[in-house]
């Protein structure tokens, strides 16, 4: 398929976890020219933004994917019902701990990451340099 310069959307099925290998293939087929850093960056910062969505805000709505046109970064954008529920970085204080490294590596891949919310959502969305 290529590299998309239009948004791309998956939707998730309420009520369930997160199908993480469907959602790294799919990324994986959007994304197939862009190099192999850029795909697996894209796929850690997307799975660290979907869990969190998960976990923290009541699940995922929506995800969605481009490259925009003039840009080398692929964006990635996570939309959750919990506009009030704002991530922020968590400060490790256990390292033995599995919980608390995902926004400090969604930091460490992208150039850039914020949050938008809007009535009754919130989008949670990084940009990855493509290389």
């Amino acid at each position: 398929m290529g590299i998309t310069r239009t948004r791309q959307t998956y939707e998730f099925p309420t009520g369930i976890a997160p199908p993480l290998g469907e959602v790294r293939a799919w990324l994986r087929e959007r994304l197939s020219e862009v190099g192999r850093t850029t795909i697996a960056d894209t796929e850690l910062l997307t799975t660290e933004l979907v869990t969190n969505a998960h976990e923290h805000a009541d699940g995922v709505a929506e995800l969605r994917v481009s490259v925009p046109s003039g840009r080398d970064v692929v964006r990635v954008e996570v939309d959750d019902r919990r506009p009030r529920l704002r991530p922020h970085r968590v400060i490790k204080t256990d390292p033995t701990s599995p919980h608390g490294r995902g926004l400090a590596l969604v930091e460490a891949i992208s150039t850039e990451w914020g949050v938008d919310t809007g009535a009754g959502f919130k989008t949670v969305w990084a940009e990855i340099p493509v290389s």
